[in-house]
């Protein structure tokens, strides 16, 4: 559903999963801090279990590969057990996504993060606290980030995780951001900030498929054809009567004399 303000929202059924877009002020995420949000309680009214939230600059090709652990996790559940609900107090699954792509992960005690190769971005897991130079809640332990340039002062975008998330839901997402397949754009929409890091593509000529010929297209064909038998026919007509009354008298002379 969508409200008057532009925002989307996709509900389950029994209301415990919402995948929200909120580009606007909302009424029924009041408190959303980014463009995108998914939220899962356990009923309707009760609390939410776990939160997830992705800033504008966040591809929806990635926030996809969440959404569709989301779904699969939906379509296998049943009244007594809830994928997409259940902690997993086992993150190593996270780190495997990420250590298979050549990411580089450290650990320092509870904590431990994921560098990629190009060191544009990585993706931390801090345990929620209450202390130290800045307290960590629990809405955003897992956080993704992704630079520009390595001297950037802010990030493109963001992506925080509940430290309840289900470790496998967070590991899909790892999967997609760890994806090399590139991601196609049209020039006017990307931040002028990516495009250091973008190439045009260049179809081959060879490979584009034909394309369908239009009622217009066939008119035209069919007229030429009309206009190629006229000049045909009109050709036989002519050689056949292009000798003048003079040379055809002539040759019936001729013949009657050789007669």
């Amino acid at each position: 559903m969508d409200d008057e303000m532009g925002n989307h929202y996709v509900t389950t059924g029994d209301s415990q999963l919402r995948v929200a877009f909120v580009p606007e002020v909302s009424e029924i995420i009041p408190d959303s801090t980014a463009l995108w949000q998914v939220r899962a309680r356990n009923e309707m009214y009760r609390p939410q279990v776990w939160t997830a939230a992705f800033t504008d600059e966040t591809p929806p090709e990635i926030i996809a590969g969440l959404t569709a652990a989301l779904d699969a996790d939906v379509t296998n559940s049943n009244w007594e057990r809830h994928p997409y609900l259940t902690r997993n107090d086992h993150p190593d699954v996270v780190w495997d996504v990420m250590r298979t792509a050549g990411w580089q992960v450290s650990v320092d005690g509870l904590r431990a993060k994921a560098t990629s190769p190009d060191g544009l971005a990585s993706f931390a897991y801090r345990p929620p606290s209450t202390y130290g130079r800045r307290p960590v809640p629990r809405s955003e332990a897992w956080r993704a980030t992704v630079h520009t340039s390595p001297d950037a002062r802010r990030p493109l975008w963001e992506a925080d995780f509940h430290s309840a998330t289900p470790a496998h839901l967070v590991a899909s997402f790892a999967k997609a951001l760890i994806n090399p397949a590139p991601l196609t754009r049209e020039s006017v929409t990307l931040p002028n900030e990516c495009r250091a890091h973008a190439r045009p593509l260049h179809e081959p000529i060879a490979e584009r498929a034909p394309a369908a010929p239009t009622p217009l297209d066939i008119r035209r064909v069919q007229a030429a054809r009309a206009r190629n038998i006229r000049t045909s026919d009109s050709t036989l007509r002519w050689s056949t009567t292009s000798q003048s009354p003079s040379v055809t008298a002539s040759r019936r002379t001729a013949a009657g004399r050789h007669r």
